[in-house]
């Protein structure tokens, strides 16, 4: 490449760097993303690829390595020396895969988020090496950075006005060079040296005079008022009459319904040696429109620090006890618990109260005033539901200690329409026990029918049942639609169910010691899902939601298993919980659909963080099995090529096969320069490998083409020359 030719390249490269730099320049400002400096500079290098000419299939890997260190730079911290990260990665992206097949995009990690974008500035940068090398044309793209910047400037806290004044003449400048190209080609002027300069000596200097004018001159007053404060104050009071809340923690519950916005603000980090749901408090008496607290709270006793909580945990006897520590961020007097609670320490200057009605521990002061913890350690067990016990469940024994759990627990209002406990019978009809119809009723929600949305959720009517809305009409919602709805259901079948309100897992943030790992909560953690109640295993958890699996563990035992039993008491029967496993076991005798949307996701998760060496060696041997198989192309191609044509046998299959010779020839090494003709370029050929077979090929084509003449008469003949230039080419060019 001349110089001149370099120069002239380089500079399209420079100014289409800068005008896609326009682009990621507001995003930090009109939204949360951080560390732009790593996508400013992926763009960077993917263009310096593309200007060095490096062939693709050694782009493609190392485009792959940088996106790979700069998810490490930004994410990993570090995590590289005990070789977490990629454990991590994989785990994450596997996540985040599933997210995105299941359409809950509002689930995906800051982590596949950077991803995502770093694929799609890929594109761009593809797209624009197109416009400024293939069709010499950003036209399109020049419009709409400026459509892009001017409503960023008028809708948004951007100011674009400087913004604007470079895009002008960074795209003049582009405009004009690419223009001068295609004059250049159409013309086929001969690109002599200094050429370029004496286009773009003047195209400067009517660029520079132009923005210097427009931005000097006087200018009018806008025609239309700033309408921004106009559309804020309207968002305003669409929100509130839309009841637009921020996603986090709240104790009042009595109206359901609506969209949310995402919060992202830390509430607790915890240190925990396995993943774990949070639990916070439960409601018991669904009113058609929300959940509300009627158990007396009389039921509530108070705990010292370290004090085992009196209620009998369904586990295993010889279960070890573990510990979380938990790191709080955003003060709420509440204690997080995971399942098989047994204590929580770290108030050792006042105490704990448990309150019944709710199934929820506050941390108390001397002085009886609520306080708020800044760190508490929480101790558990790992729980032991017994599929084998729960399936013998199909009523609750006749004893007066089971009144209560009744009267609170399988409460439905009385203007709940017919069809949802018609709908509940439909679904349970075919199963004779509560675990089997616990599970028919989660699996339910699983269907293509219903749709996770956190933003075009409705209220209902004044005279609406918010359940009978969803189940019936809209079909759409979070895990606070999902839950209710699926308590509604099981209480219909009279199912003891209650509503409870936590925290999921959150986002795995690193390594502590004793092997424990740890877990950031924010508010977009916040949840909502159903616990159903067994006589001999106290209250299990079920997850209704669609996209997010079922915590749980059960025990698939034929024999009997040595488990500690859960005797309900009166004041108490409300309070037994079981212990969320961060494994979620396939189990034989579970239905398929269930089975499959727990275990599939997990396990081929849990493979890949636990073998990601394996994955890591295979990657590299194909990629250099397939660098190897680029390289060496014109050797093998040939072959493919002969063993193809062999078979074909149409009008048109000369004129297929001169092509594909043409673009082999090219891959050998001997190119066709512009403005070679196809008699000059076969010349070349035969020159080269001492024969006349191209020139005879390039006379048939010629007359294919120009004249219309058949050469399926002559293709078994002109084939064998065919496949001799062919069979030339597989050897080193010399």
């Amino acid at each position: 490449m001349k110089k001149s030719r370099i120069i002239y390249t380089f500079i399209l490269y420079l100014f289409g760097f800068f005008l896609l730099l326009e682009w990621m320049l507001p995003v930090p400002i009109i939204t949360q993303t951080g560390e732009l400096r790593y996508f400013n500079l992926f763009i960077a290098i993917s263009l310096i690829l593309y200007f060095f000419q490096f062939p693709w299939w050694l782009r493609i890997p190392i485009k792959f390595g940088i996106i790979l260190y700069f998810l490490y730079r930004i994410f990993g911290g570090g995590l590289l020396r005990d070789h977490s990260w990629m454990q991590i990665l994989i785990s994450d992206l596997m996540d985040g895969m599933k997210s995105i097949l299941v359409g809950d995009w509002y689930d995906l990690s800051d982590l596949s988020r950077s991803l995502l974008l770093f694929i799609l500035l890929w594109l761009m940068t593809y797209l624009l090496r197109y416009w400024l090398m293939i069709r010499k044309s950003i036209f399109i793209f020049y419009v709409m950075t400026i459509i892009y910047i001017a409503v960023l400037d008028t809708f948004t806290g951007y100011v674009g006005d400087w913004a604007m004044v470079r895009i002008v003449a960074i795209g003049f400048a582009l405009l004009g060079l690419l223009f001068f190209q295609r004059l250049l080609g159409k013309e086929q002027f001969e690109n002599r040296p200094f050429i370029i300069i004496k286009w773009a000596f003047p195209l400067v200097i009517m660029i520079t005079v132009s923005v210097c004018l427009g931005y000097l001159l006087p200018k009018a007053d806008p025609i239309w008022p700033d309408p921004v404060p106009f559309i804020q104050s309207t968002a305003e009071n669409v929100q509130s009459q839309s009841s637009i809340s921020t996603i986090g923690y709240g104790p009042d519950d009595s109206q359901l319904g609506g969209p949310f916005e995402g919060n992202d603000r830390v509430v607790f980090e915890v240190e925990t040696p396995s993943k774990q749901y949070w639990k916070v408090e439960i409601k018991d008496y669904y009113t058609g429109k929300g959940w509300i607290s009627t158990i007396e709270p009389d039921s509530g006793f108070r705990m010292e620090s370290g004090e085992v909580f009196p209620v009998e945990i369904a586990s295993r006897k010889d279960e070890p006890i573990k510990e979380a520590i938990v790191d709080v961020k955003l003060a709420y007097p509440h204690i997080v618990r995971p399942y098989a609670f047994l204590s929580v320490k770290g108030n050792e200057q006042g105490y704990f109260q448990y309150n019944g009605s709710l199934d929820k521990i506050t941390s108390y002061s001397d002085d009886d005033q609520p306080v708020q913890l800044e760190e508490y350690i929480v101790q558990y067990k790992n729980t032991a539901f017994s599929m084998k016990e729960m399936r013998k469940t199909t009523m609750v024994p006749n004893e007066q200690q089971y009144d209560d759990l009744f009267k609170y627990f399988t409460q439905l209002p009385e203007s709940l329409p017919d069809r949802v406990r018609e709908l509940a019978d439909e679904i349970t009809a075919e199963h004779d026990n509560w675990y089997d119809q616990a599970i028919a009723i989660e699996n339910y929600f699983q269907s293509g029918d219903f749709i996770y949305d956190q933003k075009n959720v409705a209220i209902p009517e004044e005279d609406q049942d918010y359940v009978d809305q969803f189940l019936f009409e809209t079909f759409r919602g979070y895990c606070d639609n999902f839950s209710t709805s699926m308590v509604t259901l099981l209480r219909a079948v009279d199912i003891p169910a209650r509503w409870v309100k936590g925290y999921t897992a959150g986002n795995y943030i690193g390594n502590a010691a004793q092997e424990n790992s740890i877990y950031q909560v924010t508010n977009n953690e916040a949840h909502s899902w159903v616990e159903v109640y067994f006589p001999t295993e106290g209250w299990v958890p079920f997850e209704p939601t669609k996209g997010f699996d079922n915590f749980a563990s059960y025990e698939q035992d034929e024999e009997k298993t040595e488990v500690e039993p859960v005797q309900p008491k009166k004041e108490e029967n409300k309070v037994e919980a079981p212990k969320i496993k961060e494994q979620k076991e396939t189990k034989k005798d579970e239905p398929k659909k269930y089975r499959n949307s727990i275990s599939i996701w997990p396990k081929l998760k849990a493979f890949s963080a636990e073998n990601w060496f394996i994955f890591v060696v295979l990657l590299i041997v194909i990629i250099v099995g397939c660098v190897w198989m680029v390289w060496n192309r014109s050797r093998w191609i040939p072959y493919v090529l002969i063993k193809l044509y062999k078979k074909k046998n149409n009008e048109d299959i000369f004129v297929h096969a001169y092509n594909d010779l043409l673009r082999q020839l090219n891959r050998f090494g001997i190119k066709r320069e512009p403005g070679q003709t196809l008699r000059e370029y076969a010349l070349e050929i035969d020159k080269h490998f001492d024969t006349n077979d191209m020139t005879r090929l390039t006379e048939y084509y010629e007359r294919m083409i120009y004249r219309g003449d058949p050469a399926d008469e002559d293709w078994e003949h002109l084939q064998d020359i065919w496949e001799s230039l062919l069979r030339k080419t597989t050897k080193k060019l010399s």
